[in-house]
């Protein structure tokens, strides 16, 4: 029986294929984990808070958003009072029956600026996370402007 061998320039090229689908695979399946932090998307969002006197429980009306699951009208509840100089707050998103947000708000009286984080919701807002730069307007007017997205898995 005659033995037959193969040339070590084959043997080569087959390895350096091997690790490359390797190398290929591992990338392919850390697709899904990196693309929840991408697909950030615009928001924007204006409130009025002729209602708000910095005390718990009381809330800003959305006037305009630019995400269709917070719509006008909707309520942004404040869970702690504010100081005199500044607000550090948990709040809630009230958007309609069974449609909430929930996060973090912390802003500064003096200066008129501060940041909002969502960290998720119920109904429409169901996985909502946002981060947004909170900025004074005129009277009792601010603006919400940061990114939003809605990690994968998400209903509807």
């Amino acid at each position: 029986m005659r033995m037959f061998r193969v040339p070590s320039r084959a043997l080569v090229v087959a390895a350096l294929l091997a690790v490359a689908a390797a190398v290929l695979s591992v990338t392919a399946s850390a697709q899904p984990a990196s693309r929840a932090n991408h697909g950030a998307r615009p928001f924007h969002l204006t409130k009025n808070c002729t209602d708000y006197h910095g005390q718990i429980g009381e809330f800003c009306s959305v006037m305009s958003s630019n995400l269709p699951a917070i719509g006008a009208g909707a309520k942004i509840f404040y869970m702690q009072a504010a100081g005199p100089a500044s607000l550090d707050s948990d709040i809630v998103i009230y958007a309609g029956s069974g449609n909430t947000a929930t996060g973090h708000c912390a802003l500064d009286f003096v200066s008129g600026l501060g940041l909002c984080t969502l960290s998720g919701g119920t109904g429409t807002l169901d996985r909502l996370h946002a981060r947004v730069a909170v900025s004074y307007l005129s009277d009792f007017d601010w603006a919400w402007d940061g990114t939003y997205r809605f990690n994968e898995g998400r209903n509807g």
